[in-house]
């Protein structure tokens, strides 16, 4: 668990690439399973877009528009493809209902004619949940990669300071994450209850609605999955004073409270709730807490699980809405390591990234940033292509130093290292220039000299010392 004050020095250097442009309200970027073409994207107003990752075009058709409320924090805010997507076409939106603003999240199918063009008439209504206030709507949904089942943020219903104590109360569905089975339905005879209930969530036969998989939180606004490992990072925007990010394990059994309205991050909440008090054993503390002078309205994001950049495995990425700003950090299960500000790098050059509603994950596990504003970024290395590489080599002199050369076409970027084992020591050298050579004294024998390059264009070099 952390206080977010300073950040280390960061690690792989970092840029953007802008993907796609003249969107409207982009909130979301996903992918079916196993779909490596495309990166479909989610409009505030009701349409989804297809980004042809094959050539970085936008389809001219829209994949799908759904009639919403879209004003303030309300709008088409969610979409989730079934685990299955391949076989059955089933897709899952979350979005305001036109009208009166209730959360609805529904089931459409793509069509049969065009994989590119969804099937409008397809729609089933899962469920409806009454909003008693335009703002804190939630919107996230993901499906779980261990059990299948769809995971559904929902903020405490809004205002301010939660007035109807709806986080901690367990008779209502808001301020909750909510776990249900899209593949059953226990409501045979209710056409507005299309689902069925995880016979392993934590309330069932219990007080408290069955829906509710974890509790206590205010406006769950972007939550991810780790697809590796089934972790769970919820970034929860704060009321007045912090920004926090919650975490509950792959293996988790559900029922954990974090905290709203009785605690705010680390911090005690300005009201208290009747049922709970703020330091109370059962409320779980976030793993990071923002204070508001580095950001207002935090944006969550996912696990880096892309095979582009191999040195950014396992890093988590989140940012703030307000700020412009973006992190990244590794986080073990206990501790937070290797925190780092990624804003500088990650500005792209001659645009403008602000907004930051979401991040994004496509079929590789490559991940993106949606700006409100209308652009999609994808995070990149900033080190050179493989073709800029024109030379690496490496070899040990008879004074039992190892010297390694690289030649490049152009200046070298930041962040390009050299890598030399010595037994069962290691040294990273930063290199930088078109024409670099580094050295470090050896002892006689086998020498491996690494170009760390983050695409693995070339492979270690073993060498012998005399």
């Amino acid at each position: 668990m952390l206080a977010l004050g300073a950040c280390v020095a960061q690690g792989q250097s970092l840029t953007t690439k802008r993907v796609a442009v003249g969107l409207n309200g982009s909130l979301f970027a996903t992918a079916p399973p196993g779909d490596t073409e495309r990166l479909f994207i989610v409009q505030q107003g009701g349409q989804i877009r297809i980004l042809d990752l094959t050539n970085e075009s936008l389809l001219p058709t829209p994949f799908i528009t759904i009639a919403v409320q879209s004003v303030g924090e309300q709008g088409l805010l969610g979409l989730a493809f079934h685990p299955d997507y391949d076989q059955n076409g089933y897709f899952y939106v979350n979005y305001s209902r036109p009208g009166d603003g209730d959360t609805v999240v529904a089931r459409y199918k793509v069509s049969d004619k065009d994989p590119n063009v969804a099937d409008p008439n397809s729609a089933l209504q899962l469920f409806t949940i009454d909003q008693p206030f335009s703002n804190h709507n939630g919107g996230w949904i993901g499906f779980g990669p261990n059990d299948g089942y769809l995971y559904v943020s929902m903020g405490d219903g809004g205002s301010g300071n939660d007035p109807g104590d709806r986080a901690q109360n367990l008779d209502i569905l808001l301020g909750k994450m909510l776990r249900i089975d899209v593949d059953g339905d226990d409501f045979p005879g209710d056409p507005n209850n299309n689902y069925a209930i995880p016979p392993t969530n934590p309330f069932v036969d219990k007080p408290g609605r069955d829906e509710i998989w974890a509790y206590g939180l205010r406006n769950p606004w972007r939550a991810g999955f780790d697809r590796d490992t089934g972790d769970l990072y919820i970034g929860d925007v704060g009321q007045s004073n912090r920004e926090e990010i919650d975490f509950q394990p792959g293996d988790s059994t559900g029922g954990e409270n974090y905290g709203w309205k009785c605690e705010e991050g680390f911090a005690c909440g300005a009201q208290q709730s009747r049922f709970c008090r703020c330091g109370d054993e059962n409320l779980l503390p976030p793993i990071l807490d923002v204070g508001r002078g580095l950001g207002q309205c935090i944006t969550g994001g996912y696990v880096y699980r892309g095979s582009a950049i191999p040195a950014l495995q396992g890093t988590y990425f989140y940012a703030d809405y307000s700020s412009d700003r973006i992190w990244s950090l590794r986080y073990d299960g206990n501790n937070i390591s290797e925190h780092v500000e990624r804003t500088t790098e990650l500005r792209a050059p001659d645009f403008i990234l602000s907004d930051i509603a979401s991040f994004g994950e496509d079929g590789h596990g490559e991940l993106y940033i949606c700006d409100r504003g209308g652009e999609i970024f994808k995070i990149i290395s900033a080190a050179p292509p493989c073709e800029d590489i024109r030379k690496f080599k490496a070899n040990c002199n008879n004074n039992g130093f190892v010297k390694a050369v690289v030649k490049l076409t152009n200046d070298l970027s930041d962040g390009l290292s050299v890598l030399i084992g010595i037994g069962d020591d290691e040294y990273d050298v930063e290199i930088n220039g078109k024409k670099a050579k580094t050295k470090e004294c050896c002892y006689e024998g086998a020498v491996s000299v690494q170009l760390l390059d983050p695409a693995d264009c070339k492979p270690a070099i073993d060498v012998n010392c005399p």
